[in-house]
């Protein structure tokens, strides 16, 4: 049966009639408004509804034109043998319906098909495309097979690792071909305007490449309008040479990095920027919490190690940004002076500008949940992630009263979790060693902390079940001994810049090994 793209095959609450077989497209699975999954070629849906007759519990839509075998009930009861194979798939049914799922980023197939398509007529789509696919070919099976049909397409899909199909905007025909069987979809803008509407459905959640000079508030516009997977400028005169982060996202290679909060433990996050940094490892995606938020965007702006290290021993070592000190009414410290040292910093750039993608977290006290900032200025971001309840006052935004988002999660993984690539976390420990989970050996009474330590401890007490997720998510973890080293202790920069050197260089050949491995390949028919 065919499913055209955007359309249902059913719906939660509808009989459980038949299972399905995804021959090719793509499908999500959705629950109450949420994407639980997604399935690909070689999908099967449908089949517990089947097998224990309870309607459907969820729905099923096709993100793209899509191809399935349909199964019912009487055709699979005419080979299933009744005495076995039906009671024994009945029962794992039944049981696998009572697992509450697990709490996880939803799992995607890969994205097989790609299209490349003009959002203006100056859009160099052909450019693009051809630089695109050159990268491509480096790591994987990679083919544009030109114009083709369902037919011919399905057949490339099955001997390739990507299909890369490329439309102009003025072909409207190919073009509306392209996005309707599209895993995903890069679009390209070669004028420099204000965009006001997207031009088509497909383009909100693509991947957005701007060539030739946009400016920083038509940037800010698309991405507003557009809400893009990424956004890449090129040079026109240097389109061949600029396309390798956009590519590897589409090999699924692009390397993400998490850096954790946890205060004066944290700095082991200068080590670990430097040691990846020595062994040519180059990141694409950063994000943090806290003091692991202000490393990740220093990098995100296009700092090498050393100038991010330059400028955290300037903010928070040698200028102390907790001693402005105030009666404590609503906090210790003013923040003042955190907040000017973010303002000098990083001047006025937006988080939608940056080299790299950049997440971080914070808190909304009010509505006691998580924040992802993903957009404005990157000073304000950083001031709402970094707001230790009870040192700090909470820092208001976007009519928000936002605090440290370590309060509940303090490794945020799941922010650059996905089909994009490998994600290493640099994990900080509050148990004293270097392993989560584990606890130094003590011998006689503990030591009372600081006040601020014991603040910090307290906070994070509330995201460790967070963190064992995130850990579960993450391809690498490297963790810093993070021992003897109090989270207030910013004067220990060269001991923890230390540790984090020894721990990244332990869990090289590790992260190496996931950049060097091919994609799984596909089933060649």
């Amino acid at each position: 049966m065919e499913l055209d793209a955007g359309s249902y095959l059913f719906r939660a609450g509808q009989p459980s009639d038949a299972l399905y077989v995804v021959r090719s497209g793509r499908l999500q699975v959705v629950q109450n408004d949420v994407v639980l999954t997604e399935l690909g070629r070689g999908g099967v849906l449908g089949e517990l509804g089947l097998l224990t007759g309870v309607p459907r519990s969820a729905s099923v839509r096709a993100v793209r034109d899509s191809r399935l075998v349909r199964l019912d009930r009487q055709q699979f009861a005419a080979f299933a043998d009744a005495g076995v194979l039906t009671a024994l798939a009945t029962g794992l049914a039944v049981r696998l319906q009572e697992i509450e799922p697990p709490l996880a980023s939803p799992v995607r197939p890969e994205n097989v098909v790609v299209a490349v398509v003009g959002l203006d007529a100056a859009a160099p789509v052909a450019e693009v495309a051809t630089a695109l696919l050159g990268d491509l070919k480096r790591v994987l099976v990679a083919v544009d097979p030109g114009r083709v049909n369902r037919d011919g397409l399905e057949r490339a899909e099955r001997s390739c690792d990507r299909v890369l199909l490329a439309a102009d905007c003025s072909d409207e025909g190919w073009r509306e071909f392209c996005l309707r069987v599209a895993d995903r979809v890069v679009v390209i803008a070669g004028e420099s305007q204000q965009p006001t509407a997207p031009p088509y459905p497909r383009a909100v959640g693509a991947d957005l490449v701007l060539v030739g000079g946009a400016t920083r508030d038509q940037r800010i516009a698309w991405e507003a309008l557009l809400q893009p997977v990424s956004t890449h400028s090129l040079d026109r005169a240097t389109i061949g040479s600029g396309t390798r982060p956009l590519s590897d996202r589409l090999a699924g290679r692009s390397l993400g990095l998490v850096l954790a909060g946890g205060g004066a433990r944290a700095l082991a996050h200068l080590g670990v920027l430097d040691e990846l940094q020595s062994a040519g490892i180059v990141v694409d995606r950063v994000a943090g919490t806290s003091l692991g938020a202000v490393i990740a965007a220093g990098h995100a702006c296009g700092m090498d190690a050393d100038a991010v290290d330059a400028l955290v021993y300037e903010y928070f070592v040698r200028t102390n940004p907790i001693g402005d000190y105030t009666l404590p009414t609503k906090s210790f410290i003013r923040g003042r002076a955190t907040e000017t040292g973010l303002k000098t910093v990083f001047a006025g750039r937006v988080v939608e500008e940056l080299t790299k993608e950049f997440r971080c977290v914070s808190v909304d006290l009010l509505a006691r949940s998580a924040v992802v900032h993903r957009n404005g200025r990157v000073s304000d971001a950083l001031a709402c992630s970094l707001r230790v309840p009870g040192l700090y006052p909470p820092y208001q935004l976007n009519n928000r009263l936002h605090i440290d988002g370590g309060v509940l999660d303090n490794l945020p993984v799941r922010t650059l979790a996905g089909p994009e690539g490998p994600v290493v976390a640099v994990n900080i420990s509050f148990g004293g060693s270097a392993k989560s989970g584990s606890k130094t050996p003590r011998s006689g009474p503990p030591r009372i902390p600081a006040l601020g330590d014991t603040l910090m401890r307290t906070m994070m007490m509330g995201s460790g079940a967070t963190v064992d997720q995130s850990l579960a998510l993450a391809d690498v973890v490297i963790s810093p001994d993070a021992a003897g080293v109090g989270l207030l202790e910013f004067h220990q920069i060269d001991a923890m810049r230390e540790s984090g050197r020894i721990a990244a260089r332990a869990s090289l050949p590790a992260i190496q090994a996931l950049l060097a491995r091919p994609s799984a390949s596909r089933e060649k028919m």
